[in-house]
């Protein structure tokens, strides 16, 4: 039994030419009548290309979905760290609100150590990122590929 069949045209041009010459034959060579689906499935490269691009995009979308899904949880977390700082640091506030401080400057604060918090985390998720990368992945795949030709 023949499972599969590799045809190449002779140009770009005839392509689908070719790929009509050769679903005819096999209809007559399988004995199908006209108007009944084919027992045989054609594919060529630009096909194969276009699902392989269908699939790349879907999987950046996945990956995009699941990157604003840690975003949110990190904005969470961040958000419940900075709501017990507040609620330890009470006594603080007030010393400070007693020596003169005003609420803008008490907010700033707190908006600064969020921030340097988020910088920090982030820094270290790329950090490791960048180090998950180069230990999993072989050192001849990297941003220096060139294709190579069989012949």
């Amino acid at each position: 039994m023949l499972r599969s069949m590799l045809v190449q045209a002779a140009s770009a041009d005839q392509i689908n030419e070719a790929q009509n010459g050769i679903a005819e034959l096999l209809r007559q060579r399988h004995r199908i009548q006209p108007g009944h689906d084919d027992d045989f499935i054609m594919r060529n490269q630009q096909e194969l290309a276009e699902t392989q691009n269908a699939a790349a995009e879907t999987m950046t979308a996945l990956l995009a979905g699941i990157a604003g899904v840690s975003l949110l949880v990190g904005g969470i977390g961040i958000m419940n760290i900075m709501l017990v700082s507040v609620t330890e640091r009470t006594r603080e506030i007030g010393i400070r609100m007693a020596v003169g401080a005003r609420g803008r400057d008490i907010l700033l604060q707190f908006l600064i150590e969020a921030v340097t918090l988020s910088s920090i985390g982030g820094l270290l998720g790329i950090g490791l990122g960048v180090g998950a990368r180069s230990s999993l992945l072989p050192s001849s795949i990297g941003p220096h590929l060139s294709p190579r030709t069989p012949w």
